[in-house]
């Protein structure tokens, strides 16, 4: 199972919010399961 530092995954919400790559693209580029992605941009849109 691959780690993702707190910085791969703010990098990931940015790149989703700013419009520039799919959910799907982000989760390719890092090697991650698209819904882990997902996970991490929800968390975000709760938590701030």
């Amino acid at each position: 199972m691959t780690k993702f530092t707190s910085e791969d995954k703010m990098n990931a919400v940015i790149h989703y919010q700013d419009g520039s790559e799919s959910i799907k693209d982000i989760a390719k580029s890092l090697g991650a399961n698209h819904e882990v992605v997902r996970m991490w941009i929800k968390q975000f849109e709760y938590h701030g």
